[in-house]
This record gives structure tokens, C-alpha cells and sequence, in this order.
């Protein structure tokens, strides 16, 4: 940012309190974003876990299927080689055992990388949104000379 003026026009404070607001605007739809990417990734391992979990099975083993808000219901494995998978927009595959655990964890890397990107702009715009305070404070200190 550039400097700040000696003295700062009522157009430069108002133009840096919208700068604030957008910035802090993003800052929350990224922790939103942030929040859904977990979610997702959560929801990979716990798919993850069920399908090795399942592999372990015998055919026709009595199991308890999650299904979700930590409830489960009581089920017969009939194959443990087959899983439905989906793949976005409401549709679901069917895949080996092995290629939905190589699908899942690849989906969960993903979500980790764009997570970790995320997390590196919503730095960027907090040390922004830091830098934007430090010249408010500094305006409000001329002003009340």
C-alpha cells in the first residue's frame, strides 16, 4: 500500500473503510468455504474407513453401516469387491473396492490442496486488513490532534 497522505481526505478514509469492509467480506466466505472443504475431507476418511473396514468383511457378514449424525444401521455385506461412488451432481458409480479408495483419497487431497490454498489468500487478506487498521489508526490519531 502506499503511503498515507499527511492529511488524509474524508474520499481516502471512506475509500479505505470500503477496501476494510470488502476485505473482511472475503475473509468470511473463505472461513465459510473453509468450513465445507473440513467437512468434505471428514467425510472422505470416514468413506475411506468404511470401505477398508468392508474389505475385511466376509460376504454376507452382519455390519453396522453408518449413516451419518453417528447413527447406524444394521446390514448384510452381500459383496465386499463393489462400492457405489459418487461423482458430483447426484451421480453415483459403481467401482472396484480399491478404485473407490483411490478415487476418495484423491478427492481428499484435493480438498486438502484448495483447503491450503485457502488458508494462504485468507492470510494475505488478514495481513491486509492488519495493514488497513495500522493506517485507520494512524488517521485517527491526526484527526484528534
Amino acid at each position: 500500500m502506499a503511503e498515507s497522505p499527511a492529511v488524509p481526505s474524508e474520499e481516502e478514509v471512506r475509500r479505505l473503510l470500503m477496501v476494510y469492509q470488502q476485505r473482511q467480506a472475503e475473509a468470511e466466505a473463505i472461513v465459510r468455504q473453509l468450513g465445507l472443504f473440513q467437512l468434505s475431507m471428514e467425510g472422505c476418511e470416514k468413506a475411506l474407513k468404511a470401505v477398508e473396514a468392508m474389505e475385511a468383511a466376509e460376504d454376507g457378514q452382519d455390519m453396522l453401516v453408518p449413516i451419518g449424525q453417528d447413527s447406524f444401521v444394521h446390514a448384510k455385506l452381500s459383496t465386499k469387491d463393489k462400492v457405489i461412488v459418487g461423482v458430483g451432481a447426484g451421480v453415483s458409480i459403481e467401482k472396484s473396492a480399491a478404485d473407490a479408495k483411490e478415487d476418495l483419497s484423491k478427492r481428499k487431497a484435493q480438498l486438502s490442496e484448495a483447503s491450503g490454498k485457502l488458508s494462504q489468500t485468507l492470510s494475505r487478506i488478514e495481513e491486509e486488513m492488519g495493514k488497513i487498521q495500522s493506517i485507520a489508526a494512524q488517521y485517527e490519531r491526526q484527526f484528534s490532534e
